[in-house]
C-alpha cells in the first residue's frame, strides 16, 4: 500500500477518484443559480456583459435594472435600499456564456461532465503539491486520496454554479507550488508564475484569496530565507492581492446587504463576530463528521446555530489536543495546521457550506493524513514521538472512519444532492399556471412559507423557455398564518403573525442589521408597498399592498401556497379579511419528493 501510494502516478490515481466519484452528477441537470445564468444568456445578454455581470444579483448605481428584477420577480421588495451584491468571476461567467450559447436548453450533461474533469484537475494538482511537502511520498499520496475522496467537495462539484470555485481552487494551487518552488528549490519562473496564477484564480472566485493562508505559513514556517527577504518574495502576491481587491471595489463589485455575505472590510465587528462563531463550524465538518451544510438545512432555521458552534468548538478541543505534539513537533504538519486556520479566516464572510472548503480541505487532508502515519510509525524506535499517549488510537480510528470509509460512499451521494434541487424545482414550476393567457397578466403570490417559492418560479420559468406573466408579485414569505385584510378596492393588507424576514433564508437580500421603519414605501409599475408596523428587532409586522386598478382586474391571477402547492386565492371583499394558515416549508422539502395532495 505504500509504494502504491508513494508511487509517480498518485496523482492520476487521485484524478480519477475524484472524478470516479462526482460521475451521478452528471444527471444532476440546472440548480439554483443556474437557472438565472441560462435565462440571462438566452435572454440575449452578450459575452461582454455575462463577463461583467452574470454573477451580479444587485447593483445599487444601477437603479433601472433593479427595479427591473423586482418587475421580473427575479429580487424582492424587501431588498436592501442600497443592497450590492456583485462577484467579479468573468473567466467561469464566459465558460458559462459559452455553454449555453452552444448548447441552450440542452447539453447539460456534458457541463457536468466539464465541472468533474476540473475537479479531477484539482485532485490532481493537490496531489502534486502533497508531493512536494511531504517525506516519505506514501503519506503525500495518502493525503491525495484523502482529498480526491472528501465529500465535503460533493454538492460544488454537481452545482454547475460552483464551478468557479474549482476553477479557483485549481490556479490557486497552481500559484502554491510556483511560490514553493521558486523559494525551496530556485525556480525563477515562479517569481512571475505564481501571482499570475493567484490573479487568474482570484478572477475565477474571491474566496480563492483563502489560499493566503498557506503562502503566509510558507513565510513563516517553510522558507528558511531571513525573514526580509522572506517577506520581499511574499511581496508579489500580496501586490495582486491588493490590487484585485482595490480593482474590484473601483468597480462596484463585492456585497454590502445581503444576509447572506459579510465584507471584512465594511463590517468588521460584524465579520469578526461570524468568524469567530463559523470558524468551529468549518473545522468540525472539514476534519469531523459533521457537515456545515447542515448549518443552513436544520440548525439555524429551528434556532439551534449555537449547537453546532458548540459542537464545533468541543471538537476544536479533542482534536486539537490530540493533534498539538504533531503540530508543534512536525515542521509540515506546522505549516498545513497554520495555513489552515488562516485560510479559514476569509470564507467566514459567508453563510457556512461545505462548497467554501475546497481550499481549506488542503490542510485537511494533510493533517489527517500525516496523523494517520504518525499512528502507523509510532512504534518504530527510530520515528519521534508524535502522538499522545492516550487517545491516539481513538482519534486514528476515528480519521479512519470518517474519511476513508464514510466519505467515499457519501461524496457520490452528496454529489446529487442539486440533482434532487433540480427535480424539485420542477415539480416547483409545474404548479405555476402555464396557459398562453399568463403573459398579459401579473401574477400575484399572496404568501409562500419558503423563500424560493417565491423568486425562483419566476427565474425557471424563463429559463426553460415557457410562459411568463407581464409582473410577478410575490406579496411576502411567512411560514407562520398571515391575515389578509382588504382596506378598499385597491388595497390588501397581509399580517403575518410572526413578522416577515424571520428565517435566516429570508435575510438573503436583506441583512438583520438593516431594519424597516414604518412608513418604508416600494414603488413599482402599477403597485405600490408600504410598510406600516415593524417588529421590535425591525421586521415587517403589517404591510399594505396597492395597486392601481381594482383587485378583481382580470390582468391580475391571485395565487398564494397552501397544502404543497399554489393554490388560487379569492381577495376578500372590502372591509373584510381572511386567515391563511401556516405552511411549514424548508430546504429539506426541495429534497424529498412532494406528496400530491387535493386541493
Amino acid at each position: 500500500m505504500r509504494r502504491w501510494l508513494g508511487s509517480r502516478w498518485i496523482g492520476l490515481c487521485a484524478a480519477a477518484l475524484a472524478a470516479g466519484l462526482t460521475l451521478p452528477s452528471l444527471a444532476n441537470g440546472l440548480g439554483i443559480d443556474d437557472h438565472l445564468y441560462r435565462a440571462r444568456v438566452l435572454g440575449g445578454w452578450d459575452a461582454v456583459r455575462s463577463a461583467a455581470d452574470l454573477f451580479s444579483f444587485a447593483d445599487p448605481a444601477r437603479p433601472a435594472d433593479v427595479r427591473q428584477e423586482m418587475e421580473s420577480g427575479e429580487l424582492s421588495w424587501w431588498a436592501a435600499p442600497h443592497l450590492r451584491w456583485r462577484f467579479l468571476r468573468p473567466l467561469p461567467a464566459l465558460l458559462h456564456h459559452l455553454e449555453f450559447r452552444l448548447f441552450g436548453r440542452g447539453g447539460l450533461a456534458l457541463m457536468h461532465l466539464e465541472s468533474v474533469l476540473w475537479m479531477a484537475a484539482v485532485a490532481a494538482a493537490a496531489a502534486m503539491l502533497f508531493r512536494r511537502m511531504f517525506t516519505p511520498l506514501w503519506i503525500a499520496g495518502l493525503a491525495a486520496v484523502l482529498y480526491a475522496i472528501d465529500d465535503a467537495h460533493g454538492f460544488g462539484v454537481g452545482w454547475l454554479a460552483s464551478r468557479c470555485t474549482l476553477m479557483g481552487t485549481l490556479f490557486a494551487i497552481t500559484s502554491l507550488i510556483a511560490h514553493d518552488r521558486w523559494r525551496r528549490d530556485g525556480w525563477r519562473p515562479g517569481a512571475l508564475f505564481a501571482p499570475v496564477a493567484l490573479l487568474v484564480a482570484l478572477l475565477c472566485a474571491e474566496e480563492s484569496v483563502a489560499v493566503v493562508g498557506y503562502l503566509l505559513a510558507h513565510l513563516l514556517v517553510l522558507d528558511d530565507a531571513p525573514m526580509p527577504r522572506r517577506i520581499r518574495a511574499l511581496a508579489p502576491c500580496a501586490t495582486t492581492i491588493g490590487g484585485w481587491y482595490l480593482f474590484r471595489r473601483a468597480l462596484g463589485y463585492g456585497t454590502v446587504g445581503p444576509g447572506s455575505y459579510t465584507d471584512a472590510f465594511s463590517e468588521p465587528l460584524t465579520f469578526t463576530l461570524q468568524t469567530l462563531q463559523r470558524i468551529p463550524i468549518y473545522v468540525h465538518s472539514q476534519l469531523g463528521a459533521l457537515p456545515a451544510d447542515l448549518w443552513e438545512v436544520y440548525f439555524v432555521r429551528r434556532g439551534l446555530g449555537w449547537v453546532m458552534v458548540i459542537a464545533g468548538a468541543a471538537f476544536m478541543v479533542i482534536v486539537g489536543a490530540g493533534m498539538s505534539r504533531l503540530v508543534l513537533r512536525d515542521r509540515v504538519a506546522r505549516f498545513w495546521a497554520l495555513g489552515g486556520a488562516i485560510a479559514l479566516v476569509p470564507i467566514c464572510g459567508a453563510h457556512p457550506n461545505d462548497r467554501h472548503l475546497f481550499i481549506v480541505g488542503l490542510g485537511g487532508a494533510a493533517l489527517v493524513a500525516r496523523y494517520l502515519a504518525a499512528f502507523a510509525d509510532r512504534r518504530q524506535p527510530d520515528r519521534p514521538v508524535l502522538l499522545p499517549p492516550r487517545g491516539a488510537s481513538a482519534l486514528a480510528g476515528f480519521f479512519v472512519l470518517v474519511h476513508l470509509v464514510l466519505a467515499p460512499i457519501a461524496l457520490p451521494i452528496r454529489a446529487r444532492i442539486p440533482g434532487d434541487l433540480q427535480r424539485s424545482l420542477d415539480r416547483i414550476d409545474d404548479r405555476v399556471p402555464h396557459d398562453d393567457g399568463l403573459a398579459a397578466q401579473d401574477l400575484v403570490l399572496v404568501n409562500v412559507p419558503f423563500k424560493y417559492l417565491c423568486n425562483l418560479p419566476s427565474v425557471v420559468r424563463r429559463s426553460k423557455g415557457g410562459p411568463s406573466p407581464a409582473h410577478w408579485r410575490c406579496l411576502g414569505v411567512s411560514s407562520d398564518d398571515v391575515t389578509v385584510r382588504r382596506e378598499d378596492a385597491r388595497t390588501l393588507v397581509l399580517v403575518p403573525s410572526g413578522g416577515y424576514l424571520r428565517s435566516f433564508e429570508d435575510t438573503n437580500v436583506r441583512a438583520r442589521g438593516i431594519p424597516f421603519a414604518p412608513g418604508d414605501q416600494v414603488r413599482l409599475s402599477g403597485f405600490e408597498i408600504t410598510v406600516r408596523r415593524v417588529t421590535p428587532d425591525g421586521r415587517p409586522q403589517e404591510v399594505a399592498y396597492r395597486f392601481d386598478r381594482s383587485l378583481e382586474d382580470p390582468s391580475l391571477r391571485w395565487l398564494t401556497w397552501q397544502d404543497g402547492a399554489y393554490r388560487p386565492f379569492a381577495p376578500p371583499r372590502s372591509g373584510e379579511a381572511v386567515s391563511l394558515s401556516a405552511q411549514h416549508f424548508a430546504w429539506a422539502d426541495l429534497l424529498r419528493p412532494e406528496r400530491e395532495k387535493s386541493p
